[in-house]
């Protein structure tokens, strides 16, 4: 075999007639054969691929290309794999075996069988399979770059580019004191139980210990303690947002009414109708601002290798398929692509 992958993606119409007294239908079976020198793959094991991750027929059509090409890449690989004269043990092969029935199947052989014989696949398939899965995983390894060929200088460069990926948001640590309509009290009502806490809070007592024995608050267990820090966008009500957001550490807002929010049938969130009065205090506050260098260059330098990679990745495989002769044609091509 020289160097040359000489390779044809076709469609081998094998057609089998199966007598049908009330319609008389043809049936079409391996509809598309894939041939990468000697290995061919049928239009099925494409199909079985995309019905395992439970695509649509439509799903298929959009997507078949994709599968094919990476069937390609993974014959392509084995190719290059043998031609170094290397080969997978098959202690290997039944390590990966025995690991895959134990993570998947929790070693039950028989419920394997059976979801193997369900996907219309042999044992000896799923082995095949196996193999191509630890040559291509080793021929994607060997194209990997070390971490030593991302430089300090272009981790800085793509910090200053990308900064708005860094970016955090302010957030604040709230506590609440909540007067809402038990029994459809007004406005003024709320607004009066209200400044009375208000009057207390001025005369020393904590929020906390008024939180806990006042209103009706979710939190009131907790001293009215929200428990963690929010986003502005994490706050769904308008006049929490605008009040929390307005103030500084450790301040107490005014007493003030919003209408309450409840979640419709159709699961959407909208306006109840109700509404109740609220006392907040910022326990915590952090600015927006931006991620230092330090604390995002692991994360930059993943995201480097990552693109490194997958274009050393690429590279590779147009090197293996230049001189190859590529044709694809798909069920719903109306002609060959090269």
């Amino acid at each position: 075999m020289n160097n040359t992958y000489k390779l044809f993606l076709g469609i081998g119409w094998t057609l089998a007639i199966l007598s049908n007294p009330a319609y008389g239908e043809l049936i079409e079976i391996n509809r598309v054969t894939a041939k990468v020198n000697d290995r061919i793959v049928t239009w099925g094991e494409i199909e079985r691929a995309m019905d395992r991750l439970n695509f649509t027929d439509e799903e298929k059509k959009l997507r078949a290309s994709e599968f094919v090409e990476g069937k390609i890449d993974r014959l392509l690989s084995i190719y290059a794999f043998e031609e170094k004269g290397m080969g997978i043990p098959e202690s290997i092969i039944e390590q990966e075996y025995n690991k895959r029935l134990i993570q998947e199947f929790n070693g039950d052989r028989k419920l394997f069988r059976d979801v193997l014989r369900s996907k219309g696949q042999s044992q000896l398939e799923f082995r095949d399979e196996l193999r191509e899965d630890i040559i291509y995983g080793h021929m994607l390894s060997t194209r990997k770059r070390m971490k030593e060929e991302i430089s300090p200088e272009k981790v800085e460069r793509f910090y200053r580019e990308n900064g708005v990926m860094f970016k955090t948001e302010a957030k604040v640590k709230l506590r609440e004191i909540v007067f809402s309509q038990i029994a459809g009290e007004p406005e003024a009502i709320l607004m009066q139980q209200a400044q009375e806490i208000q009057d207390m809070l001025k005369s020393g007592s904590p929020f906390e210990v008024l939180a806990s024995q006042h209103g009706q608050s979710p939190f009131r267990a907790k001293g009215g303690d929200w428990g963690v820090m929010v986003s502005s966008r994490e706050i769904r009500s308008d006049g929490i947002r605008e009040t929390a957001f307005k103030m500084k550490k450790g301040e107490v807002s005014k007493p003030f009414t919003i209408e309450l929010l409840e979640r419709k049938p159709n699961g959407q969130v909208g306006k109840s109708g109700k509404i109740a009065v609220y006392i907040l205090k910022v326990e915590d506050l952090k600015p927006a601002g931006i991620k230092s260098l330090d604390q995002v260059r692991p994360e930059i330098e993943k995201i480097l290798a990552s693109r490194i990679e997958a274009k050393s990745q690429r590279q590779w495989f147009n090197r293996l398929k230049r001189d190859a002769f590529i044709q694809v044609n798909l069920p719903n091509d109306k002609a060959p692509r090269q």
